[in-house]
């Protein structure tokens, strides 16, 4: 590890008179990757906004490779964007594009490879992510599983030193995204890269990350490392480990 990549500094997030965020810190090593989970309405999906989007309509701050985020330029902002990579649970494909012209995206706009270094690299991505088969289908021909992994070629295409994944596994059968979990694992390991990883299944992504953090009501209730996840007493992971209506937190 080498320093922080991220850290958020008591982030208070509101949207209208609503707290989604209240006062946030939390920071990211370098090569370390977390886990952050937590009841619908816990406040997960705002943290998109403030380390993805990047709103500054918030109290506190978030930094970057210690530089802040807030305070960055409409270009600088977009810069950083092109930086992270990023999957979210609708998985944004271009429906007008093939598997193969997804992935390369982002490079074909923001890399300064040739067009035969680009065609090199993402005939690799989609090896490795058993794709072959249908690089020249669009999503609309995609299963779900495929859709998934085309989206995760098109985040890492750029190889960054951040990747953000937001719910992107919900309702998918691990079985068929096994190439790549073993691409995610992998890279887990890589002393250079680190992973935010949102999700309602924590349990899931216990071999791939060094520390979990649980929300509620936009605050964070627990946070530690992957052996305490099972063994911690903190009444708010109890009642989420063990899937129970009795606990500090009010299931509606």
């Amino acid at each position: 590890m080498d320093g922080v990549i991220l850290e958020l500094q008591n982030i208070t997030y509101r949207r209208d008179t609503v707290t989604l965020l209240d006062n946030v810190s939390f920071s990211l090593a370098k090569g370390d990757n977390v886990t952050i989970f937590g009841p619908e309405g816990s406040g997960l999906s705002s943290l998109f906004d403030i380390i993805i989007r990047g709103d500054a309509n918030f109290e506190g701050d978030v930094l970057y490779n210690g530089s802040s985020i807030k305070s960055l330029g409409y270009f600088e902002l977009m810069n950083y964007k092109k930086a992270v990579g990023y999957i979210h649970g609708d998985y944004g494909l271009m429906s007008n594009l093939s598997v193969e012209q997804n992935i390369s995206l982002p490079l074909d706009y923001h890399s300064s490879m040739s067009a035969s270094e680009i065609k090199k690299h993402v005939g690799q991505i989609i090896y490795d992510l058993n794709l072959d088969h249908c690089r020249k289908l669009r999503p609309f021909d995609l299963t779900r599983s495929e859709i998934l992994k085309a989206a995760f070629g098109r985040a890492i295409a750029h190889d960054p030193d951040l990747l953000y994944i937001e719910h992107a596994f919900e309702d998918q059968c691990f079985l068929n995204i096994k190439s790549l979990i073993d691409v995610l694992t992998e890279r887990s390991n890589r002393p250079d890269k680190s992973l935010v990883m949102i999700t309602y299944y924590p349990q899931n992504f216990i071999d791939i990350s060094d520390e979990f953090i649980m929300f509620f009501n936009g605050r964070i209730v627990f946070t530690g490392k992957k052996g305490d996840f099972w063994t911690s007493d903190n009444p708010y992971l109890v009642q989420y480990r063990t899937n129970s209506i009795e606990g500090p937190m009010i299931i509606l």
